[in-house]
């Protein structure tokens, strides 16, 4: 190794730091579901603690949820298929899809219907998002094309029935999430095991920025939607993955403010401090050492 090549000699150094660190990583993960871990997976709550096996709860994607997304879905799909081509000719290949989701709302006319929502004051009144959607796609099909006003139009009346659809579908996530949350709360973890709760939250990463159980967990839990003390997101479906980030989060805190005194140091790069000044360096025209 003495008379090997010195960059390969450091970057197998550096792979010992790495096999280090991702087995630290690995135990700070271990350690805190051995405390109390809540995961948010899709439509499971999952729960860790110690001496007691993964406790998976299902229903935090209840029917009302699901119909009233799917629905919602409804406008972007047109969009998708549309956007681009108004004002001219449609050609064989978008007929053909745009005929292919106009039987697909058909075929789903019942379960898309609103009006029971409706007695029950869920929503103000029946969805018009799918009658609104065909009247487009039968002109579509019928003249062989839209125009740029008339998809305009739909867009635009459409735009309150969609807001009516998302406010029902978070409270019908929310009330279940709440509800698993209360159970375990107050009938399964002691009062020491709340306290010491973290929780995990996997979702898609354009939803990031005000997210449903974000907002909800952060004030359940009087901490910030982004940080390292007890809330945690990971944009993905990977959960090998997400446990990666708790644990890269909840290590580089604690080493951060052990080696900067600022736990919040390592959340940023460690060269950025340096790169402002170099810039500054570089705007101001003095010589950069």
């Amino acid at each position: 190794m003495a008379n090997g090549n010195p960059l390969e000699q450091l970057e197998q150094f550096d792979q010992i730091f790495a096999k280090i660190y991702e087995g630290t990583r690995a135990r700070t993960v271990e350690q805190q579901q051995k405390k109390a871990l809540i995961v948010i997976d899709g439509d499971e709550l999952l729960l860790y603690r110690r001496n007691h096996p993964v406790q998976r709860f299902p229903g935090l994607q209840p029917p009302l949820y699901n119909k009233m997304k799917t629905l919602g879905h409804v406008p972007l799909a047109i969009y998708c298929l549309l956007y681009d081509q108004t004002d001219k000719l449609l050609t064989d290949d978008v007929l053909a899809n745009v005929s292919a989701y106009r039987a697909a709302i058909e075929r789903n006319a019942r379960n898309l219907d609103t009006s029971e929502e409706a007695d029950r004051g869920t929503l103000r009144q029946p969805s018009l998002i799918c009658a609104k959607a065909t009247a487009l796609l039968d002109t579509a099909i019928a003249r062989r094309g839209v125009s740029g006003k008339e998809f305009a139009a739909f867009i635009q009346e459409t735009r309150d029935d969609i807001a009516s659809l998302l406010a029902a579908a978070a409270r019908a996530q929310l009330d279940a999430c709440d509800a698993l949350v209360t159970h375990i709360r107050q009938d399964v973890l002691s009062k020491e095991q709340w306290q010491d709760l973290r929780v995990l939250v996997l979702g898609p990463y354009m939803a990031r920025q005000g997210e449903l159980f974000l907002q909800y967990f952060s004030q359940l839990l009087d901490t910030p939607m982004q940080g390292d003390r007890r809330l945690v997101y990971y944009d993905g479906e990977d959960l090998e993955g997400a446990f990666d980030r708790l644990g890269t989060i909840m290590l580089d805190s604690a080493a951060s403010d052990a080696i900067f005194g600022d736990r919040e140091r390592m959340h940023r790069d460690v060269l950025a401090d340096e790169t402002t000044l170099y810039l500054q360096d570089l705007a101001t025209g003095r010589k950069l050492n």
